[in-house]
């Protein structure tokens, strides 16, 4: 697929997502055999895996293909903007990439309509259309790449980018991303620091209203659970929190992942040890709704650690497995059977060796053209050559023949060898 699209290059920014009919997405691990029966009902989406900014994107295509995930994401709420304004220049942006130039009498209002979930949510300025108009009508002559890099570029700065969540209860109406972010923004934010508390286990099912319907002060009634998000950076741990009767929050607690001692899955549990700002080791146990997602959690957790924070894949994560039934038995007789191998973890170069594998292909491929350009110019030149030397005067070889001798009508010489 990837090198259909020419991204090759670029290949393990990508990944394979499964979306059942019901229930959470889930990537493919590309290191193992593709069972369809695996895919029960479901369809298989090319989604980008693991974030970068544009910038450390050498190839066009590869940029462009973070442009379709961007505006996906943007458009359905997965990745929400806080500011206003750059909302405003994204939504031109996209405008600019999808109809080209801004005609300010028949401006493109269905790609506005499009993206109105980009940004804060709620009444709109009255002057909101205008002033997308205005940012579009800013950026006139503008490449599509262009724009599409320069949006890339708006939403590398947000908060939530490249972040992936794993909510601890099923994912629903009330209980998604979007929800979640808009909570963060338009609700109080707690502090960083975690809450006091006897047990550090978080149970899924203890999910907390942000305010419960039908209640007579405002609010937005949704009801989220506890969810953890995985970033370039490090986790988030979101949880829902609640100040008094109206004061509404949503508490993050952030860990890098300089900070993480050892993280492991058991059954529902994701379970992981990381040191505090004050030096001390603390636990932290999530509850997932199954032990899939548990799994899930730890795989994106180790992948995204080797991917963003190491200088290369270390053995340990790439040569882990597990066995199923045929292999364990094929393993009794002969241990270093691959019978029924399945890695864990679908990951094989870190960001830096993806970035220097892009460049090492492109200067590959850069002289590749140049020395087929220097071959077709020789080529061109001797051809031009022998014929140059077939019109030459054949008394002085140098100059052109243009003298006709008449009668005959022979043309063999230029006119200073004529008289001669």
């Amino acid at each position: 697929i990837c090198e259909k699209l020419e991204i090759g290059a670029e290949a393990d920014y990508f990944g394979l997502r499964v979306s059942p009919g019901s229930g959470p997405s889930r990537w493919l691990n590309l290191r193992n055999p593709l069972d369809p029966h695996r895919i029960p009902a479901g369809r298989l989406d090319l989604r980008v895996k693991f974030w970068v900014p544009p910038h450390l994107l050498i190839n066009e295509p590869t940029r462009h293909q973070f442009y379709l995930q961007a505006k996906l994401d943007l458009t359905e709420g997965r990745l929400v903007v806080a500011d206003l304004e750059v909302a405003r220049k994204i939504i031109a942006y996209i405008a600019q990439a999808e109809t080209g130039d801004c005609d300010p009498d028949e401006p493109p209002k269905h790609v506005y309509e499009e993206c109105d979930k980009i940004g804060p949510q709620g009444e709109k300025p009255e002057d909101h259309v205008d002033k997308i108009i205005d940012y579009h009508c800013e950026i006139v002559g503008m490449r599509a790449s262009q724009a599409e890099y320069r949006l890339l570029k708006e939403i590398s700065n947000l908060e939530s980018f490249g972040e992936e969540l794993f909510f601890c209860k099923p994912i629903n109406e009330s209980n998604n991303a979007h929800n979640l972010y808009s909570h963060l923004l338009y609700h109080v934010q707690q502090a960083e620091e975690p809450r006091a508390r006897d047990e550090q286990e978080i149970d899924g099912s203890a999910t907390v209203g942000c305010l419960a319907t039908g209640q007579s002060v405002g609010g937005c009634g949704c009801r989220l659970s506890t969810c953890v998000g995985v970033g370039p950076h490090g986790l988030v741990v979101y949880r829902p929190a609640c100040n008094g009767e109206q004061e509404i929050g949503v508490e993050k607690q952030s860990i890098p992942y300089t900070a993480i001692h050892r993280a492991q899955s058991v059954r529902r549990f994701f379970q992981m040890t990381y040191v505090t700002g004050e030096g001390n080791e603390a636990p932290l146990h999530v509850k997932m709704a199954t032990s899939g997602q548990a799994k899930a959690l730890y795989r994106a957790v180790t992948e995204k650690h080797a991917f963003y924070c190491c200088e290369t894949v270390r053995s340990d994560v790439t040569e882990q497995f597990i066995r199923d039934l045929k292999g364990t038995i094929a393993s009794i007789f002969k241990d270093s059977s691959t019978l029924g191998r399945r890695y864990v973890f679908d990951i094989v170069r870190t960001c830096r060796e993806v970035h220097d594998r892009a460049r090492r292909a492109q200067h590959h491929r850069a002289r590749h053209n140049s020395g087929t350009e220097r071959k077709e110019s020789v080529a061109r030149s001797r051809s031009l050559g022998g014929a140059g030397e077939a019109l030459a005067c054949r008394v002085c070889m140098d100059a052109g023949m243009d003298t006709l001798f008449l009668p005959c009508r022979h043309v063999v010489c230029c006119h200073e060898c004529a008289p001669r």
